[in-house]
């Protein structure tokens, strides 16, 4: 949202010898009172006027002097659009502070998944969605009214803080409630939804374009997933991991319903026990639950050196990641060519991506595509950087090249780092490796402020960073096929050992 929120719109100086009241954004004295850059007119310099010059009419070539330049003290904006840079008037030295914006949301999002990684693991996935979705949509149509830049400003930090965790509550929620043959089938019908609702805003752009609008157009429909509560269940592991064995069967049993389908006799047999005399059940489970108490302590998981560098590596490429991902989404409105166009072909590329997932993770394994989508992305970046004057077709082409990298790794990475630690603790490390990842996309809005000074630096950052997080994520195990770890030791032995063990 940000992109087009705090979007630059053209601007130029105000020239008061020649400008009217409500002058408009394009006249013909621009060429002898504002110096060209790059095939453009300067946005915050203008030629100096000549001292002296008392005439009544001093819109004249003649009257300005050429050699020399000042900085402008007024601005004029295109006004076919309507962002808060022209409403608060943040161009030249303010430019700064629509790069804030974004980076503002990135921090929001870290201080957000810590949170919700807690929420989920202690009080359910489906309660972690259902509150985030609360605070978006309140917060959304909050921002919408905001008065001045500060105020923005906090309400975007307190956005995402509070609600982004809804994709990977979600997200979570979905992969839990299927065995391992179905993982990536569900990873790619939300990934694509995902698309589809950011194509959805591409289009909305063109014809929505003052911010206000926009905002209170796509944040209301989030207070429709509070009726959620009633139509989706809670995730089975999640119950089962919390003794709450009555609820987890009765969710088993509705889906076989739902399925029309007929459960085995030994499953049949488990779940009656279950909820045949749960107060019993409980007590035979006392052992078990303390067990997996302590075990859900996060302090256990600085003993195991297995999983910490599984950790560090995981956040590094989640950080190379988001980088790339973010950059390039923001970078997709400043390439030649429509802005709105572009950034729509940026997301659709997505879809391919997950059809690439869908297929190659099951044939080649999720660690051998996160290497190559992640070094294509770079190389991508890389060549971008030698096709400055190049048909707009061959930087389109390139530049989708690396986003469609980009987006195979934002695709899986979610489905692997959920599949390589325990159930007890998999929300909060994967929010772990999410924080630490989301520095990059952090940082990411602050490339667009570099390449004003350094040409193509975005393109040179973007690379040195996704290309050795291919690399280093070799080093990780595989999971392909093997079932989701319920425990520390089940996680430590991923790549480790063949056997598949009973799923419930």
């Amino acid at each position: 949202m940000f992109i087009f929120t705090a979007g630059e719109v053209n601007y130029r100086c105000r020239i008061p010898e020649c400008d009217a009241q409500n002058a408009a954004f394009s006249a013909d004295f621009l060429n002898f009172t504002t110096p060209a850059v790059e095939g453009n007119f300067a946005r915050c310099k203008r030629f100096r006027k000549l001292s002296n010059i008392s005439l009544e009419d001093q819109c004249q070539g003649e009257f300005f002097d050429t050699n020399q330049t000042e900085e402008c003290s007024e601005l004029i904006y295109q006004d076919d659009e309507r962002t808060i840079q022209n409403e608060w008037n943040l161009g030249c030295s303010e430019d700064w502070k629509l790069s804030l914006v974004g980076t503002v949301n990135g921090i929001g999002q870290v201080v957000c998944l810590p949170l919700v990684g807690y929420i989920s693991d202690r009080y359910g996935r489906r309660t972690a969605f259902i509150l985030s979705a609360f605070f978006a949509a309140s917060l959304g149509l909050l921002r919408s009214f905001s008065t001045n830049f500060t105020m923005f400003v906090i309400l975007e930090f307190l956005d995402p803080a509070l609600s982004s965790g809804m994709f990977n509550a979600g997200f979570l929620l979905g992969m839990e409630l299927v065995g391992p043959s179905r993982r990536a089938l569900v990873a790619f019908c939300l990934l694509v939804a995902c698309t589809m609702g950011s194509v959805g805003l591409g289009v909305l752009v063109m014809f929505v374009k003052h911010w206000r609008l926009l905002l209170r157009i796509v944040y209301l429909p989030s207070f429709i997933f509070m009726m959620y509560y009633w139509f989706i269940p809670e995730s089975i592991r999640w119950l089962y991991k919390k003794n709450r064995l009555v609820e987890a069967s009765n969710v088993i049993i509705s889906a076989a319903k739902t399925n029309s389908s007929q459960l085995a006799l030994k499953a049949q047999t488990m779940l009656k026990e279950a909820t045949k005399n749960p107060s019993e059940n409980d007590l035979n489970k006392i052992e078990s639950v303390n067990k997996d108490a302590k075990e859900s302590r996060l302090g256990l998981i600085l003993k195991s050196k297995t999983l910490l560098i599984r950790i560090v590596n995981c956040s590094f490429y989640w950080a190379a990641m988001s980088f790339a991902y973010t950059g390039l989404n923001m970078n997709s409105v400043m390439i030649a060519g429509d802005k709105h166009v572009n950034f729509i072909l940026n997301i659709l590329i997505e879809i391919p991506a997950n059809l690439i997932c869908c297929w190659l993770m099951e044939k080649i394994g999720r660690k051998t595509i996160l290497s190559l989508s992640q070094i294509s992305c770079g190389l991508a970046c890389i060549a971008s950087i030698f096709l400055k004057g190049a048909p707009v077709s061959a930087q389109t082409t390139v530049f989708l090249i690396g986003k469609l990298g980009a987006s195979v790794s934002y695709s899986i990475v979610s489905v692997y780092t959920s599949e390589i630690f325990p159930t007890t603790l998999r929300h909060t490390l994967v929010s772990i490796c999410s924080i630490l990842g989301r520095t990059g996309s952090t940082l990411a809005p602050f490339t667009l402020f570099l390449g004003k000074y350094m040409e193509s630096m975005e393109m040179i950052l973007f690379a040195s960073m996704t290309i050795p997080a291919g690399i280093f994520i070799l080093f990780a195990p595989e999971t392909l096929n093997q079932p989701l770890p319920d425990t520390i030791q089940e996680a430590e032995d991923i790549g480790k050992v063949k056997e598949c063990r009973h799923l419930l």
